[in-house]
């Protein structure tokens, strides 16, 4: 970091940071790489098969146990994390105990573990895994203050996932606000596993769909699969606290003050799994694949000419500098986003065509894509796979860019 990014972020933590101030019993060691893991009760030798293909030396492994309030799975995973930090402490080859009941362990699986202990102070639900996210997160930022983590990339993932042998690789020499990277769903169950497919491919269609539109929002959102440069990081003030989709909120911020690159060549390998420690996600969006099956129902995409019709709306949000004219054949979006009265004004406030690219990029963001879509949906309803594959509007899209 140069002066000024090191002083902004000294000023970020400072303001809004929720970084554990534990450290000092890390002050006599160092690590290249740093990365990040949110863990509610997991089985406790999960560390061992995320790490499993390391073979990059010096790495700090930051696990912040945490559980919700008011779950009804909550003393369940209280106990769970327990195991888990007495099989940690068992493995480790030397230990420093923290403040607050938080330990520094050396020598486990391929890293050394910080290990950040919230059993006992259970997170507001509403905050979740986005709170859990950040603190680690901030308590990695810190640590990258005190010189004690070398590279500028926090790594996040999660305990379902085992890192291939290239993993660290992804951030060389990369130039870019966050990356997010490749990964594969895998299962013995081959119902699961089936329904983990028509899930992935929803998500890997509605990507070139955004990609299609041209907008730089071409991405998989997952906390499991996401680096973020630390600078980009300060700027748009960390993880949201959010009980889920803090990856999708904090990517799209990110997303506008840097680029969010696609990285095909690390892949990240995720277990499979019906889970409910978060609302919504991965885990109960299969959950709600199988329910739709059990009642007969066919599982829809969106529709392909949405994104066509989104297309052509955005180009003309682009033109509108030159042109100073509505989109047309807008079908209703105009008037959803109340364009006749955002446009003139932000227009007299651009001055150049390049500010006014750049206002649309913002303005019409991942969130707003997203919401548009939605819209959309009333108009054109949604589809079953084969009918989906079959169209023309869909070969369109995905030959508008790489799988």
């Amino acid at each position: 970091m140069t002066p000024t990014q090191r002083q902004a972020a000294k000023q970020y933590l400072s303001q809004y940071g929720h970084d554990v101030d534990c450290l000092e019993g890390a002050k006599e060691h160092q690590w290249q790489q740093v990365v990040m893991v949110p863990v509610c009760g997991e089985a406790p030798d999960f560390i061992e098969r995320l790490m499993q293909h390391q073979v990059t030396p010096s790495v700090l492994l930051i696990v912040l146990l945490n559980r919700p309030q008011d779950h009804d799975k909550s003393a369940t995973w209280q106990q769970q994390n327990q195991r888990l930090k007495a099989h940690c402490l068992a493995q480790a080859k030397r230990q420093h105990a923290l403040a607050a009941g938080h330990h520094l362990l050396l020598g486990l699986a391929g890293c050394d573990l910080l290990l950040l202990d919230f059993n006992e102070h259970p997170f507001d639900p509403s905050k979740g895994v986005g709170l859990a996210r950040k603190i680690a997160a901030d308590t990695a930022l810190r640590l990258m203050l005190m010189g004690r983590v070398n590279s500028p990339w926090i790594h996040s993932t999660d305990a379902d996932v085992c890192l291939p042998a290239n993993y660290f690789q992804a951030a060389q020499a990369q130039q870019a606000a966050a990356l997010s990277l490749s990964f594969e769903h895998h299962s013995d169950d081959p119902d699961l596993q089936h329904w983990q497919q028509q899930y992935d491919f929803k998500l890997h269609y509605y990507r070139q769909g955004v990609q299609f539109l041209g907008a730089q929002y071409a991405y998989i959102p997952l906390g499991s699969t996401l680096v973020v440069h630390a600078t980009a990081y300060v700027q748009v003030r960390g993880f949201p606290c959010r009980s889920g989709g803090e990856d999708f909120y904090l990517l799209n911020k990110l997303a506008k003050v840097g680029a969010v690159l696609n990285v095909a060549d690390v892949v990240v390998r995720i277990r499979s799994r019906l889970s409910d420690r978060v609302p919504f996600g991965t885990g109960p969006a299969i959950k709600r694949l199988q329910q739709a099956a059990a009642r007969d129902q066919s599982v829809l995409y969106y529709h392909p000419h949405i994104f066509h019709v989104l297309q052509s709306w955005r180009q003309e949000l682009l033109d509108y500098f030159e042109s100073q004219q509505l989109p047309t054949d807008d079908h209703g979006l105009n008037q959803y986003w109340q364009l006749g009265q955002l446009l003139p004004k932000n227009h007299s406030q651009a001055k150049t065509n390049q500010r006014w690219q750049q206002f649309v990029h913002e303005w019409f963001d991942a969130f707003k894509i997203l919401k548009s879509v939605h819209f959309l949906q009333d108009q054109f309803n949604s589809i079953p796979q084969q009918q989906l594959l079959d169209m023309p509007d869909y070969q369109t899209i995905i030959g508008a860019g790489p799988d």
